[in-house]
């Protein structure tokens, strides 16, 4: 870590990674799993996932995320929550009623399943969006549509 104070702005989302083929928003420990699947359907499948760090739900930087989603046509959010009324579902629905003719396929939610978390670490771990059900969803959802 740096030294001294650390001030940042609140309600700025970051663009991690940059992609062509479609757009994945990811929020907290999301991001290097957001990041770290980016990285792979590239190598393998030819296809470019830009990754945005959302950072802050409130405010929400619409400005970023649609900038994004209306240049690559196609929406994914990563949250370790349930796909019931999660951020992701607002983002997409944001998405649908801000930029729906930019769309090229419906907007994606990668959540847990609709169960509690569990404490276990390593159920927990089985449970939350890994690197590699991202990569297959993204890479499914663009074969298939």
């Amino acid at each position: 870590m740096p030294e001294g104070e650390i001030t940042d702005e609140l309600g700025r989302a970051v663009l991690r990674r940059r992609g062509d083929d479609a757009a994945i928003v990811a929020l907290a420990a999301m991001v290097p799993r957001a990041l770290a699947a980016a990285g792979q359907p590239a190598a393998g499948h030819g296809i470019g996932c830009g990754v945005i760090d959302v950072r802050s739900l409130v405010p929400l930087d619409t400005r970023t995320i649609l900038g994004e989603v209306e240049r690559t046509g196609r929406l994914f959010t990563v949250e370790e929550n349930p796909r019931l009324c999660g951020w992701g579902a607002e983002i997409a629905s944001i998405a649908a009623q801000e930029c729906f003719g930019a769309l090229r396929g419906p907007a994606v939610r990668i959540t847990t399943p609709d169960i509690p978390l569990p404490a276990a670490d390593s159920l927990e771990d089985h449970v939350l969006p890994s690197a590699e059900r991202i990569v297959a969803t993204v890479r499914d959802t663009l074969k298939n549509g």
